[in-house]
């Protein structure tokens, strides 16, 4: 199973981006791209989906392997739930931002 930082790291060197090029896109330090990329830091939500749109990945890409799909008919799967728990502090589940990101993602 692979981490998030790992994946984000995949994703970015896929798109040719340095490190110091995907945090001047989303206006962050370099260094914290480092520590997520290293899984010394995990984003909040709306850092986690800066960084999805600009990867050009769904979130679901992003987030644990066990996770196929965090919505299910427009609702929360119950594995989905738990593996959104063990982010625990990556995600406030009131962020609109990225519950309609999931469910436009979804729906196309």
């Amino acid at each position: 199973m692979m981490s998030l930082g790992t994946k984000v790291r995949q994703y970015r060197e896929a798109k040719r981006l340095s490190q110091d090029d995907l945090a001047l896109r989303l206006d962050v330090t370099q260094s914290t791209i480092s520590n997520i990329e290293s899984d010394k830091s995990i984003p909040n939500s709306m850092l986690l989906k800066k960084i999805a749109d600009e990867l050009e990945v769904d979130i679901n890409d992003l987030l644990n392997d066990s996770v196929n799909n965090i919505m299910s008919n427009n609702d929360f799967s119950d594995h989905a739930v738990a593996a959104v728990n063990q982010y625990n502090p990556v995600f406030n589940m009131q962020s609109l931002e990225l519950i309609e990101s999931i469910l436009k993602t979804r729906n196309r």
